[in-house]
């Protein structure tokens, strides 16, 4: 069967595919790793870990789209052994691999494209287990492996449903698909298909139909993080370390910090991951260590220790790298609830610090230059006071690495500098090799190495870059009348200011900004609704285009169903236009076509 429900015999077929391409074509097992997100790079390390410690030889190939991995696949070898990380499950892979090869998934993106899951297709393994699909966000009640055995039965009225969109973006009819819905969930019983068979008169052809309409048609989501798959995998395997522990744990505050997941899912897989923390020792000696210098000019090695710790974090973003009152200021939490864009809410942020007890003077210094009496006292006065602001979640279960007495690190702070560092492109230097994704993949790979702590803290400056950009931008879209439009089912606005579009118009940059304009509104008394952005890209003449439907919610029926209604909105313009990316939110026009874009959008939606 090709879809694999257990992370062992996923890898057992793995290893068994890369050897034997390495014996007939001498060809290292070819990883292309989506180079968007920092979950595909923690699931990478992870398996190079594995890999090598099994002596099989690979090489990674870093991808930026789908177009991207088409030009890379129609070079390697027709008998080739391919590991995609993190994009691949939506897409029917066997319309774009080469005539021979082979292809392993393991992607949390959702939906999974049906044809990639029939049992008859063996060309292509997709790693989506039972646990994974049971815990989804969004939930159907049929048997998914079924329906997939059935695809061949409308093979072409696949294709279609999954190219094709009706309805509008906020709804249940809405029908999305080209990327990532779901397959999630064992919370309703499944209903047999010989059961709806005979509510369809026995067409077992408008029986599939109806349930694959459905299956798409649940909006795009996202899964269990690719980085918890393989150090799964590696605990399995008995392989696992607690480097690659770390790994898992930034994996799963990636999905968490950029809202892929609902809070439920979060605190129970931060739950497991506490539970590995304890039973592993926890504590890594490397035999080199470091040296040391004493008072008396004695030289001694000293080993290096390396632990994981979890605890409450405040939702203050990079306050080990920022002041305690520039995080506060910025991070999306404390703005949107206390408006710090406006004077108003300046004066609020400044009021609640001296009640506090906490000098301004103090607050403005480097976190790690503040008084320590101040810093003990934060916990107690955040939780005396902060609730009557509204600021009643700010703390959530995370995690954190101790670094001997030298560093501490939390896992949000290394998800937003090395997501900073993947959308780091060089915008002075168009042709450069550091301004290629592949490239940034490497960059943002080595930094979440802590032997690389000063490349980290790079990405770590850039992304406060970005959020102080999102927070004028936010003030400036609620603040100036018309510069946010609303349409009967979404509001969309649009983004020229050169000095902030420089830093906003990466596809995860912008879609931070949508949420942060969208938890604004909310607490302004508007009603929720769906968002899109349109942003001036780097390249001439071309806008970024991104659409949000709002933060994961447990029991909801319905993802982010933008992403076919961007793509026929674009074909029914005519205009020329870039849907290749890893999401299928995230399409890239023309400037002269976001007008027509917003207002076939706003008529069909």
């Amino acid at each position: 069967m090709v879809r694999e429900l257990r992370v062992d015999s996923f890898y057992a077929r793995l290893r068994a595919a890369a050897s034997a391409s390495a014996a007939g074509s001498s060809s290292p097992l070819l990883i292309l790793p989506s180079a968007a997100d920092a979950d595909s790079l923690c699931a990478v390390r992870a398996l190079a870990h594995v890999l090598s410690a099994d002596s099989i030889r690979f090489s990674i190939y870093p991808v930026a789209s789908a177009a991207a991995a088409r030009d890379l696949l129609a070079s390697f070898s027709s008998s080739s052994c391919l590991l995609l990380v993190n994009w691949g499950a939506h897409r029917d892979l066997c319309g774009i691999l080469p005539p021979a090869a082979t292809a392993f998934v393991v992607d949390s993106h959702r939906p999974v494209h049906l044809h990639n899951l029939c049992a008859r297709n063996d060309r292509v393994v997709v790693l989506f287990t039972a646990d994974d699909e049971q815990t989804a966000d969004l939930s159907y009640d049929f048997d998914l492996s079924a329906l997939a055995d059935a695809s061949d039965l409308d093979a072409e009225g696949d294709a279609d449903d999954h190219l094709r969109v009706t309805g509008d973006a906020s709804d249940s009819d809405a029908s999305d698909s080209d990327s990532d819905g779901d397959g999630g969930g064992g919370r309703r019983k499944r209903r047999r298909l010989s059961d709806d068979a005979e509510a369809e008169g026995g067409d077992p052809v408008r029986l599939f139909a109806k349930l694959r309409r459905e299956y798409y048609r649940l909006g795009t989501f996202h899964g269990k993080p690719s980085g918890c798959l393989m150090y799964e995998l590696a605990h399995a395997l008995r392989k696992n370390t607690n480097e690659l522990l770390w790994l898992a744990c930034v994996a799963l505050t990636d999905q968490f910090v950029h809202d892929r997941i609902t809070n439920e899912r979060y605190q129970a897989a931060v739950m497991e991951l506490e539970q590995h923390i304890n039973g592993s020792g926890n504590l890594d000696l490397s035999g080199v260590g470091s040296v040391v210098t004493l008072k008396d000019g004695t030289k001694i090695r000293a080993p290096e220790t390396s632990r994981i710790a979890y605890e409450d974090e405040p939702r203050l973003m990079l306050l080990r790298e920022w002041s305690l009152f520039d995080s506060m200021l910025c991070s999306s939490y404390v703005a949107t609830k206390l408006k710090t864009w406006s004077d108003n809410g300046l004066k609020k942020l400044k009021l609640l610090l001296a009640r506090m007890g906490f000098p301004l003077a103090d607050c403005q210094k480097n976190f790690q230059y503040m008084s320590m009496e101040v810093k003990r006292k934060m916990r107690d006065e955040f939780d005396r006071f902060l609730p009557e602001y509204g600021l009643t979640e700010f703390y959530y279960r995370s995690f954190l690495r101790v670094h001997g007495y030298r560093s501490k690190v939390s896992a949000a702070d290394v998800v937003y500098g090395v997501t900073a560092l993947l959308e780091s492109l060089n915008s002075e230097s168009k042709d450069s090799k550091e301004s290629s994704a592949a490239e940034q993949f490497w960059v943002a790979y080595s930094a979440l190495s802590l032997s690389n702590v000063d490349q980290l803290r790079k990405g770590m400056q850039s992304a406060i870059e970005i959020q102080r950009a999102i927070l004028r931008q936010g003030s400036s879209a609620i603040t100036k009348t018309g510069f946010i439009r609303s349409a009967k089912k979404f509001r969309w606005v649009k983004l020229d200011d050169p000095v902030d579009t420089n830093r906003l118009c990466h596809p995860q940059a912008l879609t931070k900004f949508c949420f942060f304009l969208m938890d604004a509104l909310k607490e302004r008394g508007a009603r929720v609704k769906p968002l899109i952005c349109a942003c001036l890209a780097k390249e001439p003449e071309k806008v970024l285009v991104v659409g949000v439907c709002g933060k994961p919610r447990l029991g909801a029926v319905q993802g982010n169903a933008f992403g076919n209604a961007f793509r026929s909105a674009a074909e029914e313009i005519g205009a020329d236009y870039f849907h290749d990316m890893f999401e299928s939110s995230w399409i890239v026009l023309d400037v002269v076509a976001v007008s027509s874009f917003m207002i076939w959008l706003t008529e069909k939606l």
